[in-house]
């Protein structure tokens, strides 16, 4: 009987703790930076998840958390001192709680007021 190899889009955290020869607990402390894990193990680990061609999948650890750590803001006059005061206070809040500040802008014409989406994402 054959053994099933994953393909580098299927590298489960089995996989890399068998190939590092570890627990998948290991595993997943390692990749999400555990501090409890030493050095040599981690390293072990990482260079085995290197050779399988895992790769951080951001949007998927999203969605198996069901949560983005995204906060939308809408606002429609930025040039309002109150507005500009609020995101600066905001982006020294969030950047106090370790979340990345992150502002999208678009274009609008002149004579209609300006929106600003501003997602914020944990980050990684």
């Amino acid at each position: 009987m054959r053994k099933k190899t994953s393909t580098p889009s299927q590298v489960t955290v089995l996989d890399i703790a068998a190939q590092a020869g570890v627990s998948k607990s290991t595993v997943s402390l390692v990749l999400h930076d555990g501090a409890l894990i030493r050095r040599e193990t981690a390293d072990r680990v990482r260079h085995a998840a290197s050779e399988l061609g895992d790769v951080y999948n951001r949007r998927a650890a999203e969605l198996r958390r069901r949560a983005s750590g995204t906060i939308g803001v809408l606002i429609n006059d930025l040039m309002n001192p109150f507005f500009a005061e609020a995101l600066g206070a905001a982006r020294v809040g969030l950047a106090g709680l370790g979340l990345i500040w992150r502002s999208l802008t678009s274009s609008t014409p002149t004579n209609k007021p300006a929106s600003r989406t501003l997602p914020i994402g944990t980050k990684h």
